[in-house]
Order: C-alpha cells, then sequence, then structure tokens
C-alpha cells in the first residue's frame, strides 16, 4: 500500500516530536537523578540534610515523584534552636502539574497530590512565634486532590526529648483545594470541596502528669467518629500528693465511642469561627475525680498572673441535641453517680451575649453520696467570675434515686427513691456565681417516691413522698419510728429524753421560699403550713434524772437559731397527742391525752438579724383525757430575753375519773366526782410564774392503794379526803397562786404543769 506524501510528512513530524519527547524526558530525567543531588548539596545552606533516593518526571503527563524522602538536622545543628521538624516520606507523587503557569505566573495547578508513608516528627517551639507571615509558594494554589496515606506524626519539645502528640496511621483527603489572595490572610488559607481523615490512634500530653489517648477517629465534611477515648494519670496517689505539679487535680476519663453527625464549621464573613453541629452521641462516659490537692503559691500566682476573664465558650456553637447513655460520675469517693442518660436539646453560643441550652435532662441517675469523705476548704473566698450569660430555658431530672451514707460509709442515712426535679429559666451570670446558690430559676417542680431517713440511734422516719411546685410543698403520710423498745431506750440513757413514735397525714408547706439573704445565712419561709391527722405518742421515763443544762424554753430555742426561719401560721388539724410517764413505783406508765387536737400558731420566727417582732400567739383546742373539751391560749414574745410568756385556757363539764389512766398507774391512786370548770391565767417568765387558777367541782374524792394497786390505804383515804375540800357549792374558786420557780433543766410542759398543781393544792386544800 502506498502512502501519499502529506500523510508521510505528518509522520515524520509526528514521530520526529516523540523522539523529541523521549529523549528530552530522558535527558531530564538524567539531569534530575545525576545533577539536581548535587546542586542540592552544594546550594543548601539549612540546618537540614534533604536526600531522596528517586527522582522522576514525565512530561507528557506533567507528572513527578520522589521516593524515600529524608529531611534530617545537619551534624551541626543546634536542635533547640534551628530545628523545627524531621522525618521521612516514602514517596511524593503530583500528576497533572502546569508547569509552564507555575514557572511563569507562581500559580500551581495539579490534578492530585499523593504522600504515602510519612514518618514526620515536629519540634515544638521553646517560644511560640507570634509574628504573621505570608506564604511565597504561589500565586495561587489549585489542586483537584491531596492525599496523605500511612502518615505518622510526632510532635516533641523543642529538645527533642518528651514526645507531646502522636497521630499514628493517618490517612487524609482532601478534594478541590484552592488558595489565592483573598484566602491566604484568613485562619484557614484554603478552602476545599471535601475531606476525609482517618487515624488509628492519638495520642497527647495533657500536662505533666497526665495523658490522652485515643483509638480510631474517622472524619468527614458531615461526620467525626472517635473510638475508645481516654485520659488517665501516669503517677501514683500517693506520687501525686507529694510531688509538685501543673494541676491539682488527677483525674480518669473513659469513653467508649463519640459520634458528631451534620457538622459545620469554619469562618463567617467577620472572620469569626464558628461550629454547628446535629446530633452528639455518646455511648458512655466514665468519669472520675481521683485526687485533689491545694494549690501551691506558685500555682495560684501563675494562674493569677495569667488570669483573662474569657467567655466560656469563644465561638458561635449550634448543636440540634446531645445523647449520652449509660454513664458514671465518681467526684474524690465523695459523690458517685452512676447509668445515668443524658439528653441535652438546642445549644446556641453567641459570644459577649450568652449561651443558651433549651433542655437539659438528666435521666435515671443513680446518686450516692459520701459526706464524710468531703474535705472542706475554708480558704476559698474568693468570689468566681464569668464573663457570660447561661441560660437554660428547662432542666429536668426523672426517675433518679439518691442515697447518703453515713459516716461510715456502710449504711444509708438517706434514701430518695423516683425523685424528679424541673427547673425554668435557669439564669447564671456574673451576679450569681458570687451567690450561695449560683443561679435563679422559676417555676420549680420537685416530686419524689418513698423516702427512709435514718437519723442515727433511736428513729428511722419515713414518708410516702415529697412534692414541691412552684411555692407550695406536700409531704405524703410521714412516720417516726423507734428503733428501740422503751425498755432499751430508757436503759442507754445517762439523762432523761422522751421518745416518740409520731405518724401524720399530709403535710401542707404553702408559700414557701428559701435561700441566702445578704449575710450569707439560710432562710426557710412559709406562709402557712398544716399538720393533717398527726399521732403523736411521747414516752418518757421519769426515773432517768434530767440533763443538768438548762432546757430552754421555745422562746429562746426560736431566738438562738442561727438561720432565717419564718412561719406565718401553723396549724395541726385533727390530731391526737399521748403523752405517757413512768416513775420507779408506778405499775405502767401514766396516760395523759388529747383527742381531737386542734392548734393555731401565728407569727413563729427566728431571732436572727431581728431586733423587733409580732408577739407568737398559740390558739389550742382539743378533747382532754376523751372526757372534756378543753381550750388554751398561750402567747409570748420571742425577742424577749426574759422569756415572758402568756398561758389561759379553761376545762368544763370534766369528770375526774378521765384522770385515772394517768393517777392510777403512776400514783396509785384514783378519783372520784366532777369538776364543771377548770380555769387558769399564768403569765411568767424563765425564772418564775404566778397567776389565777379557779375551780368548780362537786363531790370530789381521791383513793390511795398499796403497792399491788388493788389494796386500798383506808386510813390514809379517810384522813386525806377529810383534808381535800371535795364541793365548791356551785361556785367557782379562784386564787393567786403562790409564785412557781422554775426546774430549768425540765421543759415549759412541766413548768405549765407545776402552776396547775400549785393552783390545784390552794383549791382543794
Amino acid at each position: 500500500m502506498k502512502v501519499n506524501k502529506p500523510f508521510k510528512i505528518i509522520g515524520i513530524v509526528l514521530m520526529s516530536l516523540l523522539g523529541l519527547g523521549l529523549i528530552g524526558n530522558f535527558g531530564i530525567n538524567y539531569l534530575i537523578k545525576i545533577k539536581l543531588p548535587k546542586i542540592i548539596e552544594e546550594k543548601n545552606d539549612s540546618a537540614y540534610d534533604f536526600v531522596y533516593e528517586d527522582l522522576s518526571f514525565s512530561i507528557f503527563d506533567n507528572s513527578l515523584s520522589v521516593e524515600n524522602i529524608k529531611v534530617t538536622p545537619k551534624k551541626n545543628a543546634n536542635i533547640r534552636k534551628d530545628i523545627d521538624f524531621y522525618g521521612k516520606v516514602g514517596k511524593i507523587s503530583v500528576t497533572g502539574v502546569n508547569f509552564i503557569e507555575l514557572i511563569k505566573h507562581k500559580n500551581l495547578k495539579a490534578f492530585t497530590i499523593y504522600v504515602d508513608d510519612a514518618d514526620i516528627t515536629v519540634l515544638k517551639p521553646a517560644q511560640r512565634d507570634t509574628l504573621k507571615t505570608e506564604s511565597t509558594l504561589a500565586s495561587s494554589v489549585d489542586i483537584d486532590k491531596i492525599a496523605v496515606r500511612r502518615a505518622n506524626l510526632k510532635i516533641m519539645t523543642s529538645g527533642g526529648d518528651t514526645l507531646l502528640n502522636q497521630l499514628h496511621n493517618m490517612n487524609v483527603e482532601v478534594d478541590g483545594v484552592h488558595m489565592g489572595k483573598y484566602t491566604q490572610k484568613k485562619d484557614i488559607p484554603f478552602t476545599y470541596e471535601n475531606y476525609h481523615f482517618k487515624i488509628d490512634s492519638v495520642y497527647s500530653k495533657m500536662n505533666d502528669f497526665q495523658y490522652i489517648k485515643s483509638g480510631a477517629i474517622a472524619i468527614d465534611k458531615e461526620n467525626f467518629d472517635m473510638n475508645n477515648f481516654r485520659i488517665y494519670p501516669a503517677i501514683t496517689s500517693s506520687q501525686f500528693k507529694n510531688t509538685e505539679t501543673e494541676s491539682n487535680t488527677r483525674l480518669n476519663l473513659q469513653v467508649p465511642l463519640v459520634n458528631l453527625k451534620k457538622t459545620d464549621w469554619g469562618y463567617d464573613q467577620n472572620n469569626d469561627f464558628y461550629l454547628s453541629i446535629g446530633q452528639i452521641n455518646i455511648d458512655s462516659i466514665n468519669f472520675n475525680i481521683l485526687d485533689q490537692k491545694k494549690q501551691t503559691v506558685f500555682q495560684q500566682a501563675k494562674k493569677d498572673a495569667e488570669k483573662v476573664i474569657q467567655p466560656l465558650i469563644p465561638f458561635r456553637v449550634d448543636v440540634e441535641e446531645i445523647n449520652i447513655k449509660r454513664s458514671s460520675f465518681n467526684s474524690l469517693n465523695v459523690l458517685d453517680v452512676n447509668n445515668v442518660n443524658i439528653n441535652i436539646k438546642k445549644i446556641s453560643n453567641r459570644v459577649e451575649e450568652r449561651l443558651y441550652i433549651e433542655e437539659f435532662n438528666l435521666i435515671n441517675p443513680q446518686l450516692i453520696h459520701f459526706p464524710n469523705k468531703a474535705k472542706k476548704d475554708h480558704n476559698s473566698s474568693q468570689k468566681s467570675q464569668l464573663n457570660d450569660l447561661i441560660v437554660i430555658n428547662k432542666l429536668n431530672v426523672k426517675d433518679a434515686r439518691y442515697i447518703l451514707k453515713d459516716k461510715t460509709g456502710t449504711k444509708n442515712t438517706l434514701t430518695v427513691n423516683d425523685f424528679n426535679l424541673s427547673l425554668f429559666d435557669i439564669k447564671i451570670d456574673d451576679e450569681t456565681v458570687k451567690q450561695k446558690i449560683p443561679f435563679t430559676y422559676q417555676n420549680p417542680y420537685l416530686s419524689t417516691g418513698k423516702v427512709h431517713f435514718d437519723s442515727g440511734k433511736n428513729y428511722n422516719i419515713y414518708t410516702n413522698g415529697i412534692t414541691i411546685k412552684d411555692h407550695n410543698a406536700v409531704i405524703k403520710n410521714i412516720q417516726m419510728k423507734p428503733k428501740v423498745s422503751r425498755r432499751a431506750h430508757a436503759n442507754a440513757l445517762k439523762y432523761g429524753e422522751d421518745l416518740y413514735n409520731i405518724t401524720s397525714g399530709k403535710i401542707e408547706l404553702n408559700g414557701l421560699s428559701y435561700g441566702f439573704d445578704n449575710t450569707e445565712t439560710f432562710f426557710l419561709k412559709f406562709k402557712n403550713v398544716i399538720l393533717n391527722q398527726v399521732d403523736a405518742n411521747i414516752y418518757r421515763d421519769a426515773s432517768i434524772p434530767n440533763n443538768p443544762k438548762e432546757n430552754t424554753l421555745y422562746s429562746k430555742k426560736l431566738r438562738q437559731l442561727d438561720i432565717g426561719l419564718e412561719i406565718g401560721v401553723l396549724k395541726i388539724v385533727n390530731s391526737k397527742i399521748v403523752y405517757e410517764e413512768d416513775s420507779q413505783t408506778s405499775t405502767a406508765p401514766g396516760k395523759i391525752s388529747f383527742a381531737n387536737f386542734n392548734l393555731t400558731a401565728k407569727n413563729i420566727y427566728s431571732g436572727h438579724n431581728k431586733t423587733s417582732g409580732p408577739k407568737t400567739i398559740i390558739d389550742v383546742h382539743t378533747v382532754f383525757m376523751n372526757k372534756s373539751n378543753l381550750k388554751a391560749n398561750w402567747s409570748f414574745n420571742i425577742l424577749n430575753k426574759y422569756d415572758v410568756f402568756n398561758i389561759n385556757g379553761e376545762i368544763q363539764h370534766f369528770p375526774a375519773e378521765g384522770m385515772n389512766p394517768f393517777l392510777k398507774p403512776y400514783l396509785n391512786a384514783t378519783a372520784k366526782g366532777t369538776i364543771e370548770k377548770m380555769q387558769f391565767n399564768f403569765t411568767g417568765n424563765n425564772d418564775s410564774a404566778t397567776g389565777l387558777y379557779g375551780m368548780q367541782f362537786d363531790d370530789l374524792k381521791m383513793t390511795l392503794y398499796k403497792k399491788d394497786g388493788v389494796s386500798e390505804r383506808k386510813f390514809l383515804n379517810k384522813l386525806g379526803n377529810w383534808f381535800i375540800r371535795n364541793d365548791t357549792k356551785g361556785d367557782v374558786m379562784a386564787v393567786e397562786i403562790k409564785p412557781v420557780n422554775r426546774r430549768k433543766d425540765s421543759s415549759f410542759f412541766n413548768y405549765l404543769w407545776l402552776c396547775v398543781m400549785q393552783g390545784l393544792k390552794q383549791t382543794v386544800l
């Protein structure tokens, strides 16, 4: 076949060009391989030795590859002063480079850049360079894909003797990279279309005794996954306590899995950093504060010198939801929290405006508190500062269980089941953090299931639940049960003490407010308190001597309270009180009972920070000994230092036999007859009392018995009834009682009883 002349010419030209290309390509590669190493060696005046094993170039696809590159410090280099990094790279491959554009206009354009098997060590400078520098590599950069494969990166101290950070088997792909004059001055000096990061493991030195480690990390433009994140100490508790350290807290943290979805970050038009996350899912967190110690003088001075009050989060943040499952927290073995699920919705942070959280939920936390192990720091008087406003729209604690341990840590002092709490419109700012309660809130709601309080050696206290809504509270079915029998209680006493057995229906606390006043003293206030259906049994063994210390009157007890207590009205409704007393000679406890007991007390308050206050007034209506109505009025001024009081009352139509449940077992005596009316009006103080006592009675007789409680003492009965006035002829016999001195080791009610007994002597004998 004959080839025509034009095609022959074209073929010759193409073959010539191909030949020239091959010769040129061979020549360039020959110069690169033979001459370039010598040029680098001759012209290299840096602190580094730069060597490679193979470098190849192709003019056909504008590709360049360099293999087995090593950058190492020269022998005479000062590693602390001159060296920033060193290491080796298995291979660098560049394809699609427009060399004409690069040489003529300093614009780097390429299809791909691959960096394989890099092992780089970066030395952290002793002093940070704060001067901004501008890149002179190229006017603009456009690369379709940059990939770093199987890389290892270490960051060491400036002397190269301590490992600070390490990334193992890092694989990175960044697509659509562009850098130009409009991006160079930004904090991220380039733009990109997409990216993927994969790292097998990460190590970081947190401080001089704690380290951070993680397993695999995977990051792309919208997702972040991290496995097995840990913070752990590298020294023992003893070493920590006996060595000066950078931090005063030794801790341990484990997070098996962290997942972030729909992530977006970057810089806005004002060059301010922002972070947006759709959802954060954390499999669980196990956080332990192992040890704490006081800051040294040096640490505190350094902290004060470096202190610059910054916002909590110094950039814009938006997070739709955070879910943390099955987590635990332990602080110095003082507070142990287990199995808590945390859900947080809609977090929004605006710098110098506020940090806003729509809803914060703690679900099913199991809290155990060991208070005896807590160490109080009496030197922490410095006020906190917060350059921020934090707003939480709603806080919920759901299905919690709280246990307070005793001093030994083996027994439960307080157990609260099914604890639920909601607070609304929580605000924390520079002013609130200075207060004892470092935040404000609205519309509190609290509810519990059964509550058990172990008060110590004598009592268990139970309730079926507590509810607090806004400013009102209800306690359901409270019980105060003794742990021991009456005899065991008495045998354990050195001094006499009442033994209580009390149950109550609903207790209502209305108009509740509490907090700390300007002197940082706790206050507790109620508009009214209502105790429904109280059933109280009070027992005392009078054969045991009283404590010689003064048993102060109620006015003084209230006056000396070191909290701000105020109760507008206290009511005890439809209740029952039984007082029982034993003596050495009694055959059984003597009983005094008050049925259908109703009490209204007004103006109960403590003396804290008060110089004047209204008179406390107590009105009682009850059925005495299940026989007769009794009414009494008792008043005193809490702030009166002499404890002046007045108490007056009246009983009508009382059969004397009604006192036999007390007289027969306690005094081996019985009474007969009728007390038509008994009136008293006593005024006294902490030392003595006097006043009026009056009785109207008919056919009053007393019978005394021998020790067996059956046989009468006939002679004494005749003699006694001969001296006793048995009737008042239909009139009230009133007397002014002789002064009664108070027994200061006894209660107010013993004082009242002595006054009544004095009046009884003066009217009956």
